[in-house]
């Protein structure tokens, strides 16, 4: 919820490709100490969820190369620098080089450090959990994710989204300086993941709807144990005037048909009746897992991470154990109309 929309915030924000500063004006931000930062540095985005498990490699490598060619002269480009840029981009077996690289010419170049920011990190591994690729979809993205964020000194910072946390994949360890705001924890950036109360009341100010029933249909899901709106489907409604499932099927929606069995399916038809549950969540997914073998924990918090389930609070004197729901109509319906 939201995700890519601040994504592309934060890149509006810094770019110094273009004078983008206006957006924030009459903001909080532009009498804030970081108001210095807008504008200022280069910003490359990648979004993952655009790569396909035949040619993830040529993909990025083809936008580390637009980005190259769209802020330099390559003709220009000389001894190291020119035989490192042609070894990637002609030579597919270099493509985890290919992002780290990006920010060494342009710090050569420039100066200046960059930001990295990739959008949707695991969906490729989601798409491809249950293939033979999956492997080597995992190896490639824990070496690029290495060389460009490992110890790069041409780096300023980098930001990454993604549904899960895939802490048993090791593809984060070894990195060094990591931050993670996730759904069980975060008291940072709860107030981010969507419109919290407040916003939809003044939205409400200006674009006169009912309130009570938008809570209904896209309130609900938990961030830290604060509920909110998902920012996608607000807007969308405000856009259309029209209550509809907007968010509906995400990237994992395949992988919660694949992981079903019929102890899962009962347990979602109490779901559906609105009663809260019981069951096993952990931050840590093992994602490999087939679906005769997954765990009902795995599952379920597949189920939370993706927000297609609140957790309604800890159960009491259990390790992993939490109270969940489905927690808005959007989702009900989504659910019903999935499980048929």
């Amino acid at each position: 919820m939201g995700k890519s929309l601040n994504m592309d915030m934060i890149r509006c924000f810094l770019t110094d490709k273009e004078d983008l500063r206006g957006l924030f004006k009459g903001m909080y931000i532009e009498t804030s100490p970081v108001w210095e930062k807008a504008n200022s540095a280069p910003v490359f985005y990648f979004d993952f969820k655009e790569l396909n498990a035949a040619s993830f490699r040529k993909q990025i490598v083809e936008q580390v190369d637009e980005y190259i060619n769209e802020s330099f002269d390559i003709n220009n480009f000389k001894g190291y620098m020119k035989r490192k840029y042609e070894e990637i981009i002609n030579n597919p077996n270099r493509a985890a080089d290919s992002i780290g690289f990006l920010t060494e010419v342009v710090y050569k170049l420039t100066g200046k450090r960059s930001y990295i920011l990739i959008d949707e990190y695991d969906n490729l591994l989601m798409r491809n959990y249950n293939t033979e690729r999956y492997d080597e979809i995992r190896d490639f993205e824990t070496s690029l994710l290495f060389a460009a964020l490992k110890g790069n000194n041409y780096l300023e910072k980098a930001l990454l989204t993604g549904v899960m946390r895939i802490s048993y994949e090791s593809m984060l360890s070894g990195l060094n300086n990591i931050l993670t705001f996730d759904v069980f924890s975060d008291g940072t950036y709860a107030d981010d993941y969507g419109l919290t109360d407040e916003e939809v009341a003044e939205l409400n100010r200006l674009a006169d709807f009912d309130e009570s029933k938008l809570r209904n249909w896209y309130n609900g899901i938990r961030i830290n144990n604060k509920p909110i709106y998902n920012i996608y489907s607000v807007m969308s409604y405000l856009y259309k005037r029209e209550y509809d499932c907007y968010w509906g099927k995400s990237g994992a929606m395949h992988m919660i048909s694949g992981l079903l069995n019929e102890s899962r399916q009962a347990t979602l038809a109490r779901l559906l009746n609105g009663e809260t549950i019981e069951v096993g969540v952990s931050s840590r997914i093992p994602l490999r897992d087939r679906a005769e073998k997954a765990s009902d924990n795995a599952y379920y918090s597949l189920l939370v991470q993706a927000g297609y389930l609140a957790l309604c609070g800890k159960v009491e004197g259990k390790t992993s154990s939490y109270l969940v729901s489905i927690p808005n109509t959007e989702l009900l319906i989504v659910w019903r109309d999935f499980i048929l």
